[in-house]
């Protein structure tokens, strides 16, 4: 969906910063080094001791799970153009959402005991993780139904870096060398991707001079880039 043009700079500045951002979020997960922070682990009996009994089934679910997320970015710019409401049609995704992941909780939990809330903390966690997905859709939507889905999933790799940042401060995990490089590559991976999509704007928001009726109209970039009529987008008596 983007405009590739290798001759390009904003082109080239895109291709460059997704795969130095990309790069980045992977050398956090498999670079190591010297240890940074928590260089001594927490007690086993801990609350957050980390575990790893199937380190290998969780890292097929991570990239199957990156894979369908890149598909929903991707599929929301045809369901913008089709339902413009992104209110409803963030509802409508939550509730089966919803549905499907009951479904394969009665599956997998026998234990009916598992699914008591024993104290206002569990009720408080599971009331503000519905709510941040909730809004968390509303708001990628919106975006990308605004500056296409490459301007909204860039922001993923920046996940990584916020979730290390809050492991090794909460849950105190080690944090190595390869961490940190890793972060800076990302937030510099990020940078040039932006760069490279703020060079689109400026040739979105061109001046438009109409040879027949000799009036000037600008492009408004406040208009979403998805529109039924895409003749009469933006467009605005200067």
């Amino acid at each position: 969906m983007e405009k590739v043009n290798i001759r390009s700079p904003k082109t080239l500045a895109k291709m460059l910063g997704t795969v130095i951002c990309v790069g980045g979020a992977i050398s956090m997960a498999l670079l190591k080094g010297p240890k940074l922070l928590n260089t001594q682990l927490l007690p086993p009996k801990s609350l957050f001791s980390p575990g790893g009994e199937n380190w290998l089934l969780g890292c097929l679910f991570l990239l199957g799970s990156s894979f369908f997320w890149s598909l929903w970015m991707v599929f929301q710019v045809p369901i913008s153009e089709s339902c413009p409401d992104h209110l409803y049609s963030s509802t409508w995704m939550c509730f089966l959402a919803t549905l499907e992941s009951a479904t394969v909780a009665l599956l997998v939990e026998k234990d009916v005991k598992a699914w008591s809330l024993n104290s206002y903390i569990e009720l408080s966690c599971c009331l503000y993780t519905g709510f941040a997905l909730a809004v968390s859709f509303f708001v990628q939507a919106w975006c990308i139904s605004r500056r296409g889905p490459l301007f909204s999933s860039m922001f993923n790799p920046l996940c990584t870096v916020i979730v290390t940042a809050f492991a090794a401060t909460f849950q105190h995990e080690e944090t190595y060398t390869g961490s940190l490089v890793g972060a800076f590559a990302v937030i510099v991976g990020l940078y040039i991707v932006l760069w490279g999509k703020a060079k689109d704007l400026e040739e979105i928001v061109q001046v438009i001079v109409d040879e027949s009726s000799g009036k000037t109209y600008r492009t408004d970039i406040e208009e979403p880039l998805l529109s039924d009529n895409n003749d009469e987008i933006g467009m605005n008596p200067k």
